[in-house]
């Protein structure tokens, strides 16, 4: 059995669990990153407003939103044709950026617009409050994935991230 295979709810959250704090098996250990799908990108993370060099940093409302918008994303078409990418050997990684459709206004994020400037072609963080929308409507999600074990195992990626990335702003 490959990559490419539907994944019951309880692996995806079981993976993303397993993800979480995990260093990224696919880069060197001294540069490797910990997963963070769920400490960084759900109601979970401590402080909303912890990342002001970001114009704007979204976050699930809720564990569920994320699994849920994970799950639409990782049985998709073209979520199944980049875990295809994963059976070759030699690759180890693959981004997922999908449109959802079965969950479209369904899925909802927490938004922090952070106010920015423009220093020569560079976005910087400007002095100012940031403004923070809540339960906005999730359009699209991007997921970072890599190989952790051989595919018939159990649960054989490493989420490495998924975040939402197109909201819809309503005021």
């Amino acid at each position: 059995m490959g990559y490419d295979r539907t994944y019951s709810r309880e692996e995806i959250h079981q993976m993303l669990y397993l993800s979480e704090r995990r260093l990224r098996p696919t880069a060197p250990a001294a540069s490797a990153h910990e997963g963070h799908a769920i400490s960084r990108h759900t109601e979970q993370r401590e402080n909303p407003f912890d990342r002001r060099q970001i114009r704007q940093d979204s976050t699930f409302s809720s564990r569920k939103h994320l699994i849920l918008a994970t799950e639409e994303a990782l049985h998709s078409t073209q979520g199944q044709q980049e875990l295809r990418k994963l059976n070759a050997h030699g690759t180890h990684t693959c981004k997922i950026a999908f449109q959802l459709v079965a969950t479209q206004g369904k899925i909802l994020a927490d938004v922090v617009l952070n106010p920015m400037a423009t220093v020569g072609n560079q976005q910087v963080p400007a002095q100012g409050p940031a403004l923070y929308l809540q339960k906005l409507p999730v359009d699209s999600i991007i997921l970072i994935i890599d190989k952790l074990a051989p595919s018939e195992s159990w649960a054989p990626l490493h989420i490495q991230t998924a975040y939402p990335n197109q909201v819809v702003m309503t005021t």
